[in-house]
């Protein structure tokens, strides 16, 4: 029966849906199976490894900011995406530890009590805890409580508080025996002091998690945090890029550069690696500026952070997802034909003596005299 159905149908239709049911299998499972399976895996030598997820900048979208009539679908489209990426990314690492580098909401500074809970929601939906003993640590970023840019509005003490019990944010976290990580406040120029072990156990590896990068810019601030804790890495976000830098703890006063990092083709999914003895003994500084995961930043390359802390080792690779502007922007080419042959039914059948398509009889005869 179906198949007769389907014989009678136009040509168009005939092209036209097969291939819409394609482009969704595609965007919407296909894709993500594809990107996962580019994915460089890191196996773990010793044991005292530590697999390490990065998440910078979700932001998840807001109700305030948002005035398009079709801003649920745009929340929901991102929030989707943002599960679906989530979630294969921690398959595939099976993570320890995942770190929330800040931004975790985009209109987090400038939410009501009520809105804020409702933020808070969404994000747990999203990015859930995969077993009870994988350690969950969160810091904040501008967008969650404000102070960074001159178009931030300033931090405000009511909503770094109200952040911090509602993600349970501490100053410094003890993943292992040998690995410890500790919230650098480049936003309130604040830090922590150690708690757990003294900065001259040298069998302590010691990582500083940053919303703005560290290194960007060599002030009292950054010498002070380096001092202060002798990091073997810095991990931080703000940036929406892929970057990394690697220098000499003397070199910061002539400036740095921070490079682009797994962005080129032929090299996106490349692991870097380290020996983290190497860089303590000869006081260099390493930081790696993790991409955004959320396609709704405006940047073409999102993804996720993945290191390994393998012994003396460090391991670092990115793992990128799908360009979901590309898919909605195909999505929106296949709706304009659609949009043409809708068009034309209504034409001719809701608007058959009123549509400007329709030719009207004219009267070309002279007006007759009075």
């Amino acid at each position: 029966m179906w198949k007769r159905t389907i014989g009678r149908l136009p040509l168009f239709w005939k092209i036209y849906l097969p291939t819409l049911v394609g482009l969704i299998v595609y965007n919407e499972y296909l894709i993500h199976i594809y990107h996962s399976l580019q994915w460089s895996e890191l196996q773990c030598e010793t044991d005292s490894c530590v697999k390490v997820l990065l998440v910078a900048d979700p932001q998840i979208l807001g109700n305030t900011f948002g005035k398009k009539l079709y801003w649920p679908l745009a929340n929901f489209d991102s929030d989707r995406h943002l599960k679906r990426t989530y979630k294969r990314a921690v398959q595939h690492t099976t993570p320890d530890v995942i770190c929330f580098l800040g931004d975790l909401m985009d209109e987090g500074n400038v939410a009501d009590d009520v809105q804020f809970a409702n933020y808070f929601s969404r994000f747990v939906d999203i990015f859930t805890q995969p077993t009870a003993d994988t350690l969950m640590l969160f810091i904040p970023g501008d967008n969650d409580v404000g102070g960074v840019g001159l178009e931030a509005l300033p931090m405000r003490s009511d909503r770094v508080l109200r952040f911090k019990q509602y993600f349970n944010v501490q100053d410094e976290w003890l993943a292992h025996s040998s690995l410890r990580f500790i919230h650098v406040n480049r936003m309130e120029m604040t830090m922590t002091e150690s708690t757990y072990l003294s900065k001259t156990e040298q069998q302590t590896y010691t990582v500083l998690l940053s919303h703005v990068p560290l290194l960007r810019s060599t002030d009292t601030f950054t010498y002070q945090a380096i001092d202060e804790f002798q990091p073997n890495v810095i991990f931080s976000g703000h940036e929406h890029k892929s970057l990394h830098i690697k220098t000499h703890r003397n070199r910061l006063q002539q400036g740095v550069t921070f490079a682009p990092l797994n962005t080129a083709g032929g090299s996106r999914h490349e692991v870097l690696e380290f020996n983290l003895d190497y860089l303590r003994d000869t006081r260099e500084l390493l930081e790696f500026v993790v991409p955004t995961c959320s396609y709704r930043m405006g940047e073409m390359k999102i993804g996720y952070g993945y290191a390994m802390f393998d012994g003396d080792k460090l391991r670092y690779t990115v793992l990128w997802t799908s360009q979901r502007i590309y898919q909605l922007a195909a999505y929106s080419m296949l709706l304009i034909p659609l949009k043409l042959v809708c068009g034309q039914i209504w034409c001719n059948i809701l608007k058959r003596y009123w549509c400007c398509c329709r030719k009207r009889p004219r009267n070309y005869l002279p007006l007759p005299l009075g």
